[in-house]
This record gives structure tokens, C-alpha cells and sequence, in this order.
């Protein structure tokens, strides 16, 4: 993909980079999930979660278009929101324009409050009487939010215009939205509106109003259709368990079950500082100047030879199971 002309670089649809990213602006007390269904038992571990983040593809026609609601002000409705004035941006200002409607919480375990960070809360009072559009000019403007949001960008030694290739090989358009509700309403938060989007009032769970606006956004699509994903921002697990944990009164039934929840989250944590440290460091070079010195050594030609002899041995052993070669 030829460099954007803003700076700014696409950012992936994976929970860990959208955590990552979070945390690199400073908030506190706040971790994203993958949501693989809407339904109250998937719900239920994850609780309490406070905002919703869409990733829909552009379709054509009226696919994925919201199927209800009203554009209202976001000032007079008392909801921080900024406009998508750059492209690539929309994944970063979805989870800005749904943590910056998330209040503050505190808590008498202060590993488990929600906190924004100093950076975030200057921007939030900074920007609360300030437009939509406005706001989108300051977020785009902002070194530290753009430098985060590059630190994520995908390495690659060749530049290629996208008008190179046949339409249909071009990448396709994806884009994010927030959904959570802010002082009893639930609101969708799409950058590339002029003002959000009010659905309904929260009667009791805001999560069940969610559910059926999503739903009723994914009918819109064909049927069997994967162009979409959603991910939770929910409060941040780890410090709850750990303190339950090591609680006396816990039941040993309790402890169990957290015990594996614990070690569930950690493990997904180490797994995403990796793929997250990848992402954030170009191997390339490393990798090129390895096949350089084994080449200059005279010993890749015996790993190629290896690995094809392995290759062939694999095919063989398929041929005799009777299985097909891919």
C-alpha cells in the first residue's frame, strides 16, 4: 500500500492492539475483548462492559447502514465526540469517542478503577465544548495519539499504489463505530457522521438495547455474511481475580472457576505482548540479512535441499494415507 499523505497507517481489527493502544494514551482500568455472539451467556463473563466497537465493510447500497435512529447534538446531549477528518484513523477514534464517554470510576481497590490518564482528560475538558469537526482536527493534530496509533502500523520494504492493481484486488474499506450509552441512551459514535446517532433509552441493561440495534445492522447484510466484527471494552479482569484470589471468605467453588479464568486472561495477555511487540518492530531487515549470510556461507543450499526432502517425504506419507495434496 503507497504511505497515506495524513501519516496515518491502518489499524488492524484485534482486541490487543486496541487494549495496547489504550494503555500507551494512558488509560487505566480498561481492556478489550473479541465479541463472537450478543447472547447473555457469552455476555456474562465479560461484564461489566462499557462500550461496544463495530467493524463493518462498505458494501454498496444501504448495507450496514444504521436501520434506526436520530442524528442529535452532541453538545446539547452532553456527548464527547469527534468527526473522522483523516483517513485510517477511524479504529483509534471509535475507541477515543467510547473511552471518552466512559466516566471516570473509583473504587476502594485502586488497581480496579477507570481512570483516562492526565493526556486524555486535558483533551476531554479541553475539547468539551468544542464541535464535532473541530474536535476531529484536534485529534488528528495530536503527535502523541498519532504516534501510538502509528506504533501498530504493519512493516513492509515495498511501497505499491493501490491504483496499480485491479479493483477487485484492492483492499477492501472497512470502518469502526462505538456504541455504549451515555447518561441513560444508547448512541452510536460513527466519525464519518456529522453528530451521533441517539437509538433508544436504556431501560435496564443497556446492552439489550445493543444487541438489537447490532442485530438489526448485521440483517442488513446477505445472508452467511462475515464482513463484520465486534469487540467489548470492558473493565480490565485481572486485578478483580487476583484480589478474590487471595480473599479468605472466597468459596473454594469461586476460586476454581477464577483460578481459570486467571490463567485464561494471562495467558491471552502474554500471547498479545508478542504479537503486539511483531507488529511494533520491523524484522524485515533481520530477516533479509539472514538469507544474505547463509547464502554468502554456501549453507543455504542444504536447507533448501533439507527442506524439500522433507516436503517430499510429507506428500509420500499423505500419498499413502490416501489423502489428497493441497
Amino acid at each position: 500500500m503507497a504511505e497515506d499523505p495524513s501519516g496515518w497507517s491502518l489499524t488492524e481489527s484485534d482486541p490487543q492492539v486496541f487494549t495496547q493502544l489504550l494503555k500507551d494514551l494512558g488509560v487505566k482500568g480498561l481492556q478489550v475483548d473479541d465479541l463472537y455472539s450478543l447472547d447473555s451467556d457469552t455476555l456474562g463473563p465479560l461484564r461489566p462492559i462499557h462500550a461496544l466497537i463495530f467493524l463493518f465493510k462498505y458494501v454498496g447500497g444501504d448495507e450496514g447502514e444504521s436501520s434506526s435512529g436520530i442524528e442529535v447534538d452532541s453538545g446539547e446531549n452532553g456527548v464527547w465526540f469527534a468527526n473522522q477528518v483523516i483517513n485510517n484513523s477511524c479504529g483509534t477514534l471509535a475507541a477515543l469517542n467510547a473511552v471518552m464517554n466512559i466516566p471516570p470510576q473509583s473504587s476502594e481497590h485502586p488497581s480496579e478503577s477507570i481512570e483516562l490518564g492526565p493526556e486524555l482528560e486535558n483533551l476531554r475538558d479541553f475539547g468539551s465544548a468544542m464541535g464535532p469537526l473541530d474536535l476531529g482536527h484536534t485529534l488528528s493534530s495530536h503527535p502523541l495519539i498519532r504516534e501510538v496509533h502509528n506504533s501498530f502500523s504493519k512493516s513492509s520494504p515495498f511501497s505499491m499504489d493501490p491504483a496499480a492493481f485491479p479493483e477487485r484486488e484492492r483492499e477492501d474499506a472497512y470502518h469502526f463505530v462505538a456504541y455504549l450509552p451515555v447518561n441513560g441512551v444508547l448512541y452510536e459514535l460513527d466519525g464519518l457522521r456529522r453528530n451521533p446517532i441517539m437509538h433508544a433509552a436504556v431501560e435496564d441493561d443497556w446492552l439489550d438495547q445493543a444487541r438489537e440495534t447490532i442485530e438489526a445492522r448485521i440483517a442488513t447484510y446477505p445472508a452467511g455474511s462475515l464482513m463484520f466484527n465486534l469487540l467489548a471494552v470492558r473493565s480490565d479482569p485481572l486485578p478483580r481475580l487476583t484480589r478474590l484470589l487471595n480473599d479468605p471468605t472466597t468459596a473454594t467453588q469461586e476460586k476454581m472457576t477464577m483460578q481459570d479464568q486467571l490463567y485464561q486472561e494471562r495467558t491471552k495477555n502474554e500471547r498479545g505482548a508478542v504479537e503486539n511487540t511483531l507488529r511494533r518492530n520491523n524484522l524485515l531487515p533481520v530477516v533479509f540479512e539472514l538469507f544474505k549470510t547463509l547464502g554468502q556461507s554456501g549453507k543455504m543450499g542444504p536447507i533448501i535441499e533439507e527442506a524439500r526432502a522433507k516436503g517430499r517425504t510429507r506428500r509420500e506419507r499423505a500419498k499413502q494415507r490416501g489423502e489428497d495434496e493441497d
